[in-house]
């Protein structure tokens, strides 16, 4: 049956192909849903993927009429140390490099050897992908595998590990040089931490999370932001930080101090020199003189 397609539907035809990453199975079935919910309200659901997607054809092996039972089929196959390593990979919303990955698995498994060859048997089924151009590999999973894995890392009891999990991604962030601009052009690659520092501050400002490792990577965070000129989030990141500081005689600071002055920049170029941006930077002075750091 033909589908007409209006030209301002075609957004979310892209971004539901884009989300679903090009998985037949998984756009065979997305397409037998439009008729329920409109392209725009499926692009809109995909979060919940694994309840809208359960309309298959009534022909198809069991496990090809859900997309829950085609993955539910292809996990079961797995051995339970690749399992392993693929529920603690979910946690990266991104690509990640190998050293990254090695440190997020490290603890379910008795060698950082292991854990590179189970990685390298995910790639060879199609589990993780893989971009070996560049000075570094990248790996990454599938928008649809990630949050089938995560889903079972909650679920497995190894979800209570998490919060010894997520510094390992913060630490590696935090310690990245500052961005510069070189030549009248952005340095590349930064923007690729941008999902997983995203999902680390959501965990982190979540209810079973550690609200000041999410400051600590807020401050961490700043220069990404405004390599990748988005000082609106930089500003909401900084505001639920600040938000979040320890109100005890004992907070950091520094860190307090560097959250205004992230505030400050980011609403001087976004609202202008109004009375806010005074305030932030007003705030960043009083606490820079209090630590004997004016510069």
């Amino acid at each position: 049956m033909a589908f007409p397609l209006p030209m301002n539907d075609v957004p979310a035809v892209l971004e539901i192909c884009r989300r679903l990453d090009g998985i037949p199975l998984a756009l065979e079935l997305a397409a037998a849903r439009v008729d329920a919910f409109g392209v725009r309200d499926l692009a809109a659901h995909l979060d919940d993927r694994f309840h809208v997607l359960t309309s298959g054809r009534r022909t198809a092996l069991p496990r090809h009429q859900t997309l829950g039972a085609a993955l539910d089929w292809s996990y079961q196959l797995l051995p339970e140390e690749e399992l392993a390593v693929l529920r603690r990979l979910s946690i990266f919303a991104g690509e990640f490099a190998l050293e990254a990955a090695v440190a997020v698995a490290v603890d379910s498994h008795p060698s950082d050897s292991d854990i590179v060859d189970h990685i390298a048997n995910l790639v060879c089924k199609s589990l993780i992908a893989a971009d070996p151009h560049g000075e570094v590999a990248r790996y990454r999973l599938l928008d649809t595998t990630r949050l089938y894995a995560f889903e079972k890392l909650k679920r497995s009891g190894d979800s209570n590990k998490l919060p010894d999990v997520m510094p390992n991604i913060i630490w590696r962030f935090s310690r990245l040089p500052t961005p510069r601009v070189r030549h009248g052009r952005k340095q590349s690659g930064y923007g690729r931490h941008l999902d997983n520092v995203r999902a680390a501050l959501d965990w982190a400002f979540s209810p079973e999370g550690d609200p000041q490792i999410g400051v600590a990577l807020t401050v961490a965070a700043v220069p990404l932001w405004v390599q990748v000129s988005l000082l609106g989030e930089c500003r909401e990141r900084a505001e639920r930080a600040l938000a979040r500081l320890n109100p005890s005689a004992c907070r950091d600071r520094r860190r307090e101090m560097q959250l205004h002055a992230a505030m400050g920049m980011s609403l001087n170029y976004t609202t202008g020199p109004v009375s806010e941006t005074a305030a932030a930077w007003t705030n960043t002075l009083i606490i820079a003189k209090s630590l004997g750091d004016t510069d």
